[in-house]
Formats: C-alpha cells, structure tokens, sequence
C-alpha cells in the first residue's frame, strides 16, 4: 500500500488541508481528493519513504505494509480527466495553507473545502479584528462589500466559474468543471487583488471619514435590507445595469401613476 502527496504537506496536513492522494492499492492507483482514507494510517510506521515523479508531478511516498480495507467508493479511478481534478484540488489546498502561513493578515482568505471541487473566499477574522473601528462603520462597511461583491463575481465570470454569495462577505467558487491552469490563474489574480485592496482599506475608510455626510447612502441603508440588496448586486454583476433597470422600472411605474391619479 502507497500514499503519494505534495511534498509541500506534511502527512497530518492532507487532512487539515483536504489535500489529495494517490492511493496506490496492489499496483492499481486511485484519487482521493481531500484524503479522507489517511485516517487509517495516521497510527502506522510506513515502512519505507522516497519520492517519485508521476505525470511530471513530484510526490512524497508513504509505504505501508497492511491489510487496511479501505472503502474504494470514496475514491477516484486514475484518469487523465480525474488526475486534473487532482491538481485542482492540491491547488486549492497549498492555497489554503498559505493563507494560513504567509497571507493571513490580509483582508480575505481562501479556503479549500470538502465539498468536490470548491473553494471558499471569507472575511479574514485577522484583519477584521486589526480594524475593528473600518467595520463598526455600517456606511463604509457597505460600500466595501458592494465593492468586494462586484469584483468576485466579474472575477469568477471571467473564468466562467459559477459561484454563489449567501453570507456577507462569505462567496463560494465551484470548481468542478474546469481545468487546473484556469483556478491557477484564478488564484493569482485574486491574491493579487486581495494584497492590493487590503493595503488600501485604511487609507479608504480615512477618505471616507474626510467626504460630507450621504443623505442617500443613509436612506439605502435605513430603508433596505442590506444583506438582499449586496446578493441583487452580485447577481446583476454591475450597479449600472442595475440603476439602469430601476430607472427602466420608474418609466414603466409612470403608466399606472398617470392613470390612478385621484380626482
């Protein structure tokens, strides 16, 4: 029995990461994407350690001598299509992980998660703690999703990823159907964006603090929901379209204004 994993992990970090593996059981090699089999061997002494190269990968190996049944209906068959969607997996775990150890003081994360092939970008509970006072702002908090809504979902358009926005400044990134150049690409950009936009906060929220007070911005927040009102921005994409459609909405209102009127 063999385990092959990035060397970039230690053992115990496939499962804190749901990093994947090769399971390699009587010659016949399988996926298995968050690890969930390397339970059974966290007790045992492998018997042998290397490296080896497969595909043009590079993989510590843990070799086992053990009779371990373990439930193959967890696991991939070692394919092309599903060695791809190992690389996506590991790319989003080694991604996780460097949040954790070099990026977590920036204003997002990036999480990897159990479920298939999906990632989760969240507010950093780091930085929000750094800045408590930018956050206890309601105004500039909004505006701050607002923005942060916009520029994920045009992110994930771009790479036509589908994604979703149920929680405040909480998105999920499906992953399932693309390839591991595109979510490598995904990745860099976004962290790229993320190291740029948490630099900038507190110099925003100064900027924000020094403009004259909003009527409007505190009518939309006194009268909306706020959560609903980011999740229809999301889904438009753009607050053009979206003041477009409602002024759009006023001209047709206007029939029925015409023809209601009380004598």
């Amino acid at each position: 029995m063999k385990i092959y994993y990035d060397p970039n992990f230690t053992f115990q970090e496939l499962l804190d990461y749901y990093s994947p593996s090769l399971l390699d059981i009587d010659g016949e090699k399988f996926i298995d994407l968050h690890s969930l089999n390397i339970v059974n061997f966290l007790g045992l002494q492998p018997i042998n350690r290397y490296h080896e190269e497969i595909n043009g990968w590079f993989f510590n190996v843990n070799e086992y001598e053990t009779n371990e049944i373990l439930p193959l209906e967890n696991l991939l068959p070692f394919t092309n299509e599903n060695f791809e969607k190992f690389k996506i997996s590991n790319a989003l775990s080694f991604e996780y992980l460097k949040y954790n150890e070099v990026y977590n003081n920036l204003f997002l994360k990036v999480e990897n998660t159990l479920n298939n092939l999906e990632c989760v970008i969240s507010l950093n509970n780091n930085f929000l703690t750094q800045h408590l006072e930018i956050f206890a702002d309601v105004g500039f908090e909004f505006l701050l999703e607002i923005n942060i809504v916009l520029t994920i979902k045009n992110l994930a358009r771009k790479y036509s990823f589908s994604s979703c926005f149920n929680h405040p400044f909480v998105f999920r990134i499906e992953l399932s159907n693309t390839f591991y150049d595109q979510v490598y690409e995904f990745l860099e950009e976004f962290r790229d964006f993320n190291m740029k936009i948490s630099g900038q906060i507190p110099t925003l929220y100064n900027q924000f603090k020094m403009l004259p007070k909003s009527d409007e911005l505190a009518r939309i927040l006194q009268n909306s929901s706020i959560d609903s009102f980011s999740k229809t921005i999301y889904s438009y994409g753009s607050i053009e379209l979206f003041i477009d459609d409602l002024r759009k909405l006023a001209e047709l209102l206007s029939l029925f204004f015409e023809n209601s009127k009380l004598d």
